[in-house]
């Protein structure tokens, strides 16, 4: 009987634990799915499409330009939170992109944004909101985004997306000027018809200011959110190799004068910003022209 018993039961054990041990786990994408179907009832948002990626979208404003392709360079300000509100990315003067719009991972910018833009709002000059789930995001690893937050993993993201039609990038710096003045009480300025703001302090004393002057000045710099990107040192630049807002009002004063300017970013660094001054921006510079001299 004893011997019996072994033969029996222990194959038995072998067939349970077996069974116990075959057990299924849910995929990313379905992790990812459970996770932005509770943020989207916790936080009752209605209204969105999802599309065959996962990717949830809502068009807010639908776009009125050309449709956009992965080849295609686009200036896209981007606001961005995880659905979990660690992260927040939020910033609409520096969060901006303007390369092509098959490069955004190249750029560490989820891939879900890429696939939205061309597919859900199609066309430039929409506005897009984007619920991402994280494997098209920075995955189960996280990663660090394209503005320097550090996402951890299995982060679904929140996202809004403005697409602009570069054609329209004028009309936009001056809303966002318009807004960044009125916010200041910046009275006073005077606009020119290249969409510059302007104001002279001191027209100045010194020599006249020409197209091959050399310049020794002093200037602070600053993005609209009130960052400054340079600091009051001399410097000594020939006028010629200045931004075009520089070479277009300097010449209004002379040496010893002052000017503030708001500058749109066609007459800044265009749309391709520097490495110091992000894609499409709008500047705000107080100028002081110490010294004049001819560029020899």
């Amino acid at each position: 009987m004893k011997h019996f018993f072994t033969r029996f039961f222990l194959p038995c054990v072998a067939i349970v634990s077996l069974y116990a041990c075959d057990k299924t786990y849910d995929t990313i994408q379905v992790e990812d799915d459970q996770q932005i179907q509770t943020y989207m009832q916790q936080n009752n948002l209605t209204g969105f499409t999802k599309d065959t990626s996962g990717v949830y979208y809502k068009v807010s404003t639908p776009g009125q330009g050309t449709q956009m392709q992965y080849s295609d360079k686009i200036p896209l300000v981007i606001t961005m939170r995880t659905v979990d509100g660690s992260i927040s990315a939020t910033d609409t003067i520096i969060n901006h992109y303007a390369d092509f719009l098959g490069y955004l991972e190249k750029y560490r910018l989820p891939k879900g944004i890429q696939i939205g833009v061309k597919e859900g709002l199609k066309n430039r000059g929409g506005v897009i909101r984007l619920i991402i789930p994280s494997n098209l995001a920075y995955g189960r690893n996280g990663g660090t985004t394209y503005f320097g937050q550090t996402v951890k993993g299995n982060e679904s993201l929140d996202v809004t997306v403005r697409a602009l039609d570069v054609t329209g990038l004028p009309a936009y710096d001056d809303i966002s000027i318009k807004k960044y003045m009125a916010a200041n009480n910046l009275t006073g300025f005077q606009p020119t018809t290249t969409g510059i703001y302007y104001k002279i302090g001191e027209v100045g004393t010194g020599s006249p200011i020409a197209a091959d002057s050399l310049l020794t000045f002093e200037t602070t710099g600053k993005l609209l959110n009130g960052t400054i990107f340079q600091q009051p040192n001399a410097v000594s630049l020939p006028l010629n190799t200045l931004i075009p807002a520089w070479q277009e009002l300097l010449p209004l004063i002379k040496g010893g004068g002052t000017i503030r300017m708001i500058v749109p970013s066609k007459q800044g660094y265009g749309t391709a910003g520097s490495s110091t001054i992000p894609a499409f921006s709008c500047l705000d510079f107080d100028i002081k022209v110490t010294d004049v001299a001819v560029d020899d």
